[in-house]
């Protein structure tokens, strides 16, 4: 069984960009592909647990993950599936919170030469000029169709910011840096982030003229319905001081 066949067997796949494409790649090539991990708590949860068992299995049938740690994306917080606004941390929060992050994803994916790669995103978004910014990158984008997807259609009636609207801009951009930089090809992530994996494969080929892919995971949920993760009560953490084993 190759690693596509894995990932369906186990009913972890909801989505993805060109499906055709996304196996092809996985079976014939061997590929970079990247996950991001927002650093708003100080122990990655079961949530994320899921997705790092995916970055596992592709690790093992050879291909590179990229785990990326939102420094950056951080400072703003992503939208996609709340009622409210995100409270703000400080720089010393979130780099305390990838600090936690690095130790624990250690554990579960192999970092040695050549395995795997770590990245920051607030080592090229920290540093990004307003002005030229906008110039490269905000004219890819139509806020039209931005208020249209999901992440940002249910937050319109409470009240959405303009300081949270840029998050997808950031995400995608996060994409369009490792496609250069590293020839990264996939994006994966939860499927409450296929807006923003969208938002990167588009602007990738518009910027760039290249072809990327994304494929989403099914989220895990409470028994009302709703997305476990860290903000939920009875979070369940990886950290054994905050969960039990």
């Amino acid at each position: 069984m190759n690693v596509f066949e894995e990932l369906q067997a186990r009913g972890l796949i909801a989505q993805m960009t060109d499906e055709n494409k996304v196996e092809e790649l996985l079976i014939k090539d061997k590929i970079r592909f990247y996950i991001g991990f927002d650093p708003t708590a100080d122990s990655l949860h079961v949530g994320h647990f899921v997705q790092i068992m995916v970055m596992a299995h592709m690790q093992r049938a050879g291909h590179t993950p990229i785990a990326l740690f939102g420094g950056g994306t951080g400072m703003i917080g992503d939208p996609s599936g709340k009622t409210d606004m995100r409270k703000m941390l400080t720089k010393e929060e979130i780099a305390h919170n990838i600090e936690c992050f690095r130790r624990q994803m250690s554990k579960l994916i192999d970092f040695s030469e050549g395995k795997a790669i770590m990245v920051n995103n607030a080592d090229w978004l920290m540093s990004l000029n307003y002005i030229d910014f906008l110039r490269e990158i905000g004219v890819h984008f139509s806020v039209n169709r931005m208020l249209a997807f999901e992440c940002y259609k249910q937050r319109l009636e409470r009240g959405l910011s303009f300081f949270e609207l840029n998050y997808m801009i950031m995400q995608s951009y996060d994409f369009l840096v490792l496609n250069r930089k590293y020839g990264c090809v996939l994006e994966l992530g939860g499927d409450d982030q296929w807006s923003n994996i969208i938002g990167g494969v588009d602007l990738t080929r518009k910027a760039d003229g290249k072809e990327v892919y994304g494929m989403t995971f099914k989220l895990l949920q409470t028994s009302d319905g709703r997305k476990m993760g860290k903000t939920e009560k009875g979070a369940v953490w990886l950290d054994s001081e905050k969960t039990s084993p």
